[in-house]
């Protein structure tokens, strides 16, 4: 399995394997907002891919304060090979050498698989309340 960055050929193939994922696309999810996330956060936006498959994605993205993870994904086909793991991990260990201190994620309510999954990899449940507005 190759773990690479993403690149500016990636976009279209990239929301199929979410949408895959069942990932909704979502503003920010379009070839130029992906290069811009890219180029503003140089090694921290991952896939993984093996025999020419996507596999998994995993971003992360760092304001200087604190890191985001953004649309961690394993296709369903490849679930429970530590795929999705070996990605978090190796993006910690970036952020971690960039001197970032603290990695927040957002999980959608009812994920349950998903917050297992955060918590097997040592995150807690925060007691915020999201709020969004789209621009």
């Amino acid at each position: 399995m190759e773990i690479r960055e993403y690149r500016e050929t990636d976009g279209a193939r990239l929301r199929t394997f979410w949408l895959a994922c069942g990932i909704a696309i979502r503003p920010g999810d379009d070839d130029a907002s992906l290069l811009r996330f890219a180029r503003h956060n140089p090694g921290l936006f991952l896939l993984a891919e093996e025999d020419a498959h996507l596999v998994a994605s995993a971003l992360a993205g760092w304001d200087g304060r604190r890191a985001w993870l953004y649309h961690v994904a394993v296709h369903p086909d490849e679930r429970r090979r530590g795929v999705g793991a070996r990605l978090v991990r190796e993006l910690e260990g970036r952020l971690r050498a960039m001197g970032c201190p603290k990695i927040n994620l957002i999980v959608v309510e009812g994920n349950t698989w998903g917050m297992r999954f955060w918590e097997s990899l040592g995150y807690e449940r925060a007691k915020t309340v999201e709020y969004e507005k789209t621009l």
